[in-house]
Parts: structure tokens; C-alpha cells; sequence
């Protein structure tokens, strides 16, 4: 493995004493930017410390990183617990993400490693895509994150009947 450049330890305490990055770039013979870099991913908060705080058993905080990592639900379910099937994963993964804790910890890692400028960049090369199936995909889910699109309605089925249904011989009823 190559010998890094700069020693961690020396930029902290260089940076304890107060010297100016541009400094320590010289004092490396590196570039400003690398020394800025390494800074950013010395201080950067680790997954672990940022989701200490939501009291999240050890499954949890795994399944938050997997699904940090891009995976679904049933796979980062799959990773994280012991499911017998991918169906019970799937539950799995579907009620955890139902938690609000998870959901919290989940946006704060991904603001943390992944900002939102950052997506949005991405999110947006994805919507000037030459084919259509991936720039109409890119800006469908765009949609979905400003919130372009109505809420969702749902029927729920009760004995054969929809919830529509009863509130019409409800208000039937009520006239």
C-alpha cells in the first residue's frame, strides 16, 4: 500500500496550534485541497456516532447503514436481521421503516454523506439523460421529493366493504 502524504496525527496538531491550511499544505508539499480533504474526513462524523443518539439497537443502526448505502428495504432487512425468508424480510424492512427514529437517523446520515446539493446534482445529470426511460424516472422521483405529487388515497377493504363506501351511506343516511 502507498505511504500517505500527509500524517494524520501532525495535521491535527498543526491544526491545534492554529496554522492555516495553506501552511500545512506547504509543510506537506501538497495541495491546499488535499489538506482540506483529509480535514473533512478526519472531523467528519462517523455512521456510528451520528446514530448513538437515536438509541437504536445494533440491527437497526446496521440496517440504517445498509439502507444508506442505497439498498431496499428486504435487502438491507436480509444484511441486518436474521429473516428466514425474503418475505419476512420484507416485512421487516417495511416496519422499520415505519419507525420514526429510523427514518430520522436514515436523513441525518444521508445529509451527512450524501448532501442534498450533492443529490440534487446527481438527481439532475440523471434527468437530462438521453434516454427516456432513466430522464422520465429521474424526474418522476424528482417530483416525488418536492412533493409535486397529490396524496396518495387509499380504500381499505373492511368486510367487503370500502371505507368509501361506508362514509356515502353515512352521508346517504345523515340527508
Amino acid at each position: 500500500m502507498k505511504k500517505r502524504k500527509i500524517d494524520d496525527t501532525l495535521l491535527l496538531e498543526m491544526l491545534n496550534e492554529g496554522k492555516q491550511q495553506k501552511e500545512i499544505a506547504a509543510w506537506f508539499k501538497v495541495s491546499p485541497a488535499a489538506v482540506c480533504k483529509r480535514i473533512k474526513r478526519l472531523l467528519s462524523p462517523t455512521p456510528e456516532s451520528i446514530l448513538d443518539k437515536y438509541n437504536l439497537t445494533d440491527q437497526q443502526k446496521m440496517f440504517v447503514v445498509e439502507k444508506a448505502k442505497g439498498r431496499s428495504n428486504t435487502e438491507a432487512a436480509l444484511e441486518s436481521y436474521e429473516a428466514s425468508s425474503r418475505k419476512s424480510a420484507k416485512v421487516i424492512g417495511s416496519q422499520l421503516m415505519a419507525e420514526p427514529e429510523i427514518k430520522m437517523a436514515l436523513n441525518e446520515l444521508m445529509d451527512t454523506y450524501l448532501p442534498q446539493h450533492y443529490r440534487i446534482r446527481k438527481l439532475r445529470t440523471h434527468a437530462d439523460n438521453p434516454d427516456p426511460t432513466v430522464s422520465l424516472k429521474a424526474l418522476d422521483l424528482s417530483w416525488k421529493l418536492d412533493g409535486s405529487y397529490a396524496p396518495e388515497k387509499h380504500a381499505h377493504q373492511i368486510l367487503g366493504f370500502t371505507l368509501i363506501d361506508l362514509e356515502l351511506s353515512n352521508r346517504k343516511e345523515e340527508d
